[in-house]
């Protein structure tokens, strides 16, 4: 179905682009290794990568036409007319296991197919803190709160204990399963702490359990055993998107926490279409005025309401749907395209992709931002009036708007990249007709961008990033050719031997569209290679600790900043995909593997805080999780200076956990909580505002869970509280957990 898919797809945007002499494609399904390679298959996989790699020709861009239009054009604005719309896939009712739909292939061949809906479910109850009665819970024992698969690795910490007795009990009657003694304690550079470590990978048993200290009476909060522990983690992560959507309504039973069977705890996320403003937007000051437009769509970026072309998670996320197709489903995300025979997470990506199109002028260059400021209403979204506007220029920051310095240049070079990636899985995926214009659209980018005269530093690699995506889907457009043929593979740009490391997220992104491209000469594929086993293996297996590890220290915070659960999901998705193209540095497959997988247990709770940096994860198994975010819905209603919005901020009253609040003053109960799965930004040893941070002395420890935004002060003339430099989430953040969590789904 995929190839015969593939092939109408191919033959439509030949007709539409003219194109001669481009090829089908083989899978791009992620042939590569996978978990459970090991180091014999590796040069098997190296000798064979160009066979097993692929690029999607789909069309030569350097014969479009700067007049081309990629939709219906208004006559005088240029404004993009929404083609794309919600019609091609459109939402049912999901009455049984399986459905039936009619997808527009956009050739004027539609076709009719039947798929099965996604029916696994979240079987075993869902465990809360109190589960078990020996002992009491404490962070004394650190581990990964939603558990293992029967066939990992199974590590957890103890906290400041060395040589110590273990128990690992069964949840349901605290019978005895096993009984270990901790390792010697040892040192972590990240938290100036010491720990030690507990193994118990032998239990493979499906099950409840908790780890208990009988010297000490403390016991563990409990997790699961399970093959499927992870795909409820990963579905709500990727779900979190779907209450980031900028004009769109949040209605049950979408804006609830029921999902893949699990019943929830009531949670609900209700609101109404927010920003109208942006179906009829006009330019904001310093702009250029390109008339009334229709811009309408995307995701919220952060905690505000901006929408900015910067780096949003796009690129990751459509490399976590190409490499693990399996880990995603349709009617997987309880949202309102569900039942459509088409995989709910590249559902939620076109609502951003949509947006993308829209913001790409006429001469093919993309729109900097669209956003608001000055509202007096701030939560829910749905009753925000902030004045709302486009930037056809380099987006402003400061006089109330946010997000601001990102040119021209830069938003059209992240929009390419992420619209030619998107023109190749949405293709595989059978959706072509949004695979035609996106390929369209990403290609008369390119046009722009590969003409455009730039001396930023950062727009220079962007738009190496961009020609490795266009290259992949176009391998007949020469102008992406010759700027691919540019990058310095041997010293991965300049960043090797000392200033890179696996939280690169823009030339790594490079390196896999190259991987996959069959076009790419053995010499290059070698070179990339190589320099992906040095700057990303080699150098993170030099941090290598007990929860993952990153560079800097308490002298040095360096990758321990704004942002840092990003640069850690980063560490751990670069690790994986280097794993699944047999690269190994100069270490085993299997270490590549585990260590990838350290980072994914980092954010499910096996860190120095002890903390699922997820929020509101309660109604899976995650009681200590983040339950106070930054957020312009979910913490506060107006100004930013109180904790506010009883709805949102703050453990649900149907919650338990044992150990908060986390923070004295950070006490706040709430009715629902702040919608699950949203990564915040996690510890920051650079904070530089004024509230206490307990653990702000070592890099690991410098969070603290909390939603006061400003808390301004006249006096200092400054920012108090800046809450948003630790618990904002972000989609940049966001992206980079999907595709790590999705190697293990």
């Amino acid at each position: 179905m995929k190839q015969t898919r593939l092939g109408l797809f191919l033959a439509a945007i030949l007709w539409i682009s003219g194109c001669l002499g481009c090829s089908d494609d083989n899978n791009h399904s992620g042939n590569g290794t996978d978990d459970t390679k090991t180091d014999a298959q590796t040069d098997t996989a190296s000798d064979s990568m160009s066979d097993t790699a692929s690029s999607t020709a789909i069309a030569s861009s350097d014969s479009v036409s700067s007049t081309d239009t990629l939709t219906a054009s208004d006559s005088e604005s240029g404004a993009i007319v929404d083609t794309a719309s919600d019609s091609e896939w459109d939402t049912i009712d999901v009455l049984d296991t399986t459905v039936t739909v009619e997808i527009d292939t956009g050739t004027g061949l539609d076709v009719q197919q039947t798929c099965a809906l996604r029916s696994d479910i979240y079987a075993e109850e869902v465990l809360d803190a109190a589960t078990g009665s020996q002992g009491s819970v404490s962070d004394t024992i650190i581990l990964n709160h939603f558990g293992w698969r029967p066939t990992d690795e199974k590590i957890a910490a103890i906290r400041g204990l060395s040589a110590v007795s273990v128990e690992l009990r069964r949840a349901a009657d605290d019978s005895l399963v096993s009984t270990y003694t901790s390792s010697a304690a040892i040192d972590d550079e990240d938290s100036v702490q010491s720990y030690s470590t507990v193994d118990f990978s032998e239990i493979t048993t499906q099950g409840n359990y908790y780890l208990y200290l009988p010297n000490t009476s403390e016991r563990s909060y409990a997790f699961r055993i399970h093959p499927d522990v992870y795909g409820i983690v990963g579905a709500v992560a990727m779900k979190s998107f779907y209450y980031q959507r900028c004009n769109h309504s949040k209605e049950l039973p979408y804006a609830s926490d029921a999902i893949l069977g699990a019943a929830g705890i009531g949670g609900n996320w209700v609101d109404t279409v927010c920003h109208d403003d942006d179906f009829a937007v006009t330019p904001g000051p310093d702009s250029a005025n390109n008339g009334t437009l229709d811009l309408h769509g995307g995701w919220h970026d952060a905690g505000d309401y901006q929408k900015t072309l910067w780096g949003r998670g796009l690129p990751v996320m459509l490399f976590a749907y190409e490499i693990n197709p399996a880990a995603w489903s349709d009617a997987q995300l309880n949202i309102p395209e569900s039942g459509n025979c088409v995989p709910d997470i590249l559902d939620e990506l076109s609502w951003e992709l949509d947006f993308y199109v829209r913001m790409q002028r006429p001469d093919g260059h993309f729109m900097s931002s669209t956003k608001g400021h000055d509202g007096s209403v701030v939560s829910p979204p749905g009753q925000s009036d902030e004045a709302r506007a486009y930037f056809d220029g380099t987006s402003p920051s400061g006089d109330g708007w946010s997000g601001g310095g990102v040119t021209i240049a830069a938003a059209t070079g992240n929009a390419v990249v992420s619209l030619a990636h998107a023109a190749i899985v949405f293709a595989l995926a059978g959706a072509d007709a949004r695979a035609q214009i996106y390929a369209k659209s990403a290609l008369k980018g390119w046009q722009w961008l590969a003409g455009a005269s730039l001396s930023n530093e950062e727009e220079i690699l962007q738009r190496k990033v961009a020609a490795a995506a266009v290259y992949r889907l176009s391998p007949e457009t020469n102008s992406a050719a010759q700027v691919v043929s540019s990058i310095s593979w041997d010293d991965w740009e300049g960043g090797l031997p000392w200033n890179v490391t696996p939280s690169d997220g823009t030339l790594s992104v490079a390196a896999w569209h190259m991987l996959l491209n069959s076009h790419v000469d053995s010499t290059t594929i070698d070179a990339i290679r190589a320099a992906a086993g040095e700057a990303i293996v080699d150098r993170g297996m030099q941090q290598a600790g007990i929860f993952g590890g990153m560079y800097g220290d308490a002298s040095n915070p360096w990758e321990w900043g704004w942002g840092s659960n990003r640069q850690n999901a980063q560490y751990g998705a670069n690790f994986l995909m280097a794993h699944h193209f047999g690269i190994r540095g100069s270490y085993t497959l299997d270490e590549v593997a585990m260590q990838g997988r350290k980072y994914a247990h980092y954010m499910m709770g096996m860190n120095a805080m002890n903390m699922v940096y997820l929020t509101n994860m309660a109604a899976y198994g995650g009681e200590h999780s983040s339950f106070q975010i930054y957020h312009a819905w979910f913490s506060y209603t107006a100004g930013g200076n109180t904790d506010g919005n009883d709805s949102y901020n703050g453990i649900p009253a149907t919650v338990t956990d044992p150990l908060y609040p986390y923070y004295p003053d950070d006490d706040q109960v709430s009715t629902y909580g702040p919608a699950p799965g949203l990564v915040p930004g996690g510890p920051n040893m650079y904070y530089g505002g004024a509230y206490d941070i307990p653990g702000l002395d070592a890099p690991a420890t410098s969070y603290r869970d909390w939603s006061i935004g400003c808390d301004w002060s006249a006096q200092d003339n400054a920012c108090l509280s800046a809450s948003w430099e630790i618990t904002e989430p972000m989609n940049a953040y966001q992206g980079p957990f999907i595709l790590l969590i999705s190697f293990l789904m």
